[in-house]
């Protein structure tokens, strides 16, 4: 990771950039025979029966593979079988356009409105887009109503009404979140960036800038405070794993939880009502944000050297990015749709309370310096958080961005 930032610096100079643009010029080709795309077998199999037979009379080959493979073989396959399209995390797509895998997806105005600027900002990466938002996850609040009537509004009053819970005997852990014994930190990022805290500044022109890590900001020091309340008061338990948060909740023995999509099959069979919610605010004037994990599709250069860019981006911008097809492709994986109208026509109602949630929320930097911050993050939640003998949160996160530091320089 040394010299990390150094290295994305001088490739992403204005020369470099302005080089990715032209390369990501639409062509004047013949329309090709064939275009390929690879994706993960849940969103194959959806693309398998939208494109059966083709797209504009051009055949579509789908090829299914796992998600990992995906990332790992696509700046390295053989131009002949090479796919034009791939399915992916957002979170990688500045890294593939550093190594100019991937082009630029220019979109009208009337179609970047079809999303949140949040979730489709999410594949900027110096002054272009790079990708088609599909499906979303986060995580939100999710209260048991049986034992917390009223809704808190306040962090602090979830906190009181937690403790008086637990002191009565109805609740043997205040506040169910995921965490050990290591822990990336994803399910925290909303009490984190409550207490004022982010991962990478943003320099003048909104680009992300790894020399500013927000996990040392001074604000979310002074804020960390409150950090150590919820240690020495027991409401956050860094021993705690996902499971065992789960199963606390679901039992009945915790008021609060912390989940996502992901646990829709847990939702679905509890048998007490609760409610879903954002997070309350934990200090004033500062919105809990969770984190956005997004997947969707890029377009590769193979697709310029196939001579198949131009209708490969009209498949992906026009096609691929309707609310029905989006509502097909996040179905498939049982996850929120990035396209607003998809969105607003989901059936499930949780998953439209979940979306709720997230509305404030932050797409993960889509930088490589990213790979750097996870485990120090996620390391200084779970020492600080560790019950008796922790780690002062000021300290933990103090380290943890030194450490980010000295990994990025």
């Amino acid at each position: 990771m040394r010299s990390l930032a150094r290295s994305v610096v001088a490739a992403t100079s204005a020369a470099a950039v302005a080089a990715l643009c032209m390369v990501g010029a639409t062509p004047s080709q013949a329309v090709p025979k064939s275009i390929t795309i690879w994706a993960d077998a849940p969103h194959a199999a959806v693309l398998t029966q939208l494109l059966a037979q083709g797209y504009k009379g051009v055949k579509v080959n789908v090829v299914t593979k796992d998600l990992a493979a995906i990332r790992d073989e696509v700046g390295k396959a053989p131009l002949e079988s090479a796919p034009d399209i791939i399915w992916g995390d957002q979170s990688w797509s500045g890294d593939l356009a550093l190594a100019k895998t991937i082009l630029p997806v220019p979109m009208t105005a009337a179609r970047k409105k079809l999303f949140p600027a949040n979730i489709l900002g999410g594949y900027d990466w110096f002054g272009k887009g790079y990708g088609l938002p599909v499906q979303v996850s986060n995580v939100a609040l999710i209260t048991n109503v049986e034992l917390v009537p009223k809704q808190p509004t306040t962090f602090a009053e979830l906190s009181d009404m937690a403790a008086k819970l637990k002191k009565a005997g109805k609740g043997k852990k205040g506040f169910a979140v995921g965490q050990g014994p290591t822990s990336d930190g994803y399910a925290m990022y909303p009490l984190f960036s409550g207490l004022g805290g982010f991962f990478f500044g943003k320099d003048a022109d909104g680009n992300w800038d790894p020399s500013v890590v927000g996990l040392s900001d001074p604000k979310f020091l002074k804020n960390s405070k409150q950090i150590d309340a919820w240690n020495a008061a027991g409401l956050i338990d860094s021993s705690m794993t996902p499971e065992a948060a789960l199963k606390a909740f679901t039992n009945g023995k915790a008021p609060f939880w912390i989940a996502g999509p992901e646990d829709m099959t847990a939702l679905k069979a509890l048998s007490f009502v609760y409610r879903i919610t954002p997070v309350p605010t934990i200090v004033g004037g500062i919105k809990p944000a969770p984190l956005l994990r997004v997947q969707g599709f890029n377009i590769t250069s193979y697709a310029y050297q196939h001579g198949a860019l131009g209708i490969a981006r009209k498949l992906v911008t026009r096609y691929l990015a309707t609310a029905g097809r989006q509502l097909a492709l996040a179905g498939a994986s049982g996850l929120i749709p990035a396209n607003i109208a998809a969105e607003k026509q989901l059936k499930e109602g949780r998953l439209r309370a979940i979306a709720a949630a997230g509305v404030d929320g932050q797409a993960i930097p889509n930088i490589l310096q990213q790979q750097a911050v996870w485990p120090e993050y996620g390391g200084a939640w779970v020492k600080s958080t560790s019950g008796v003998g922790a780690t002062k949160a000021k300290k933990a996160f103090q380290d943890a961005s030194g450490a980010i530091s000295t990994a990025l320089n």
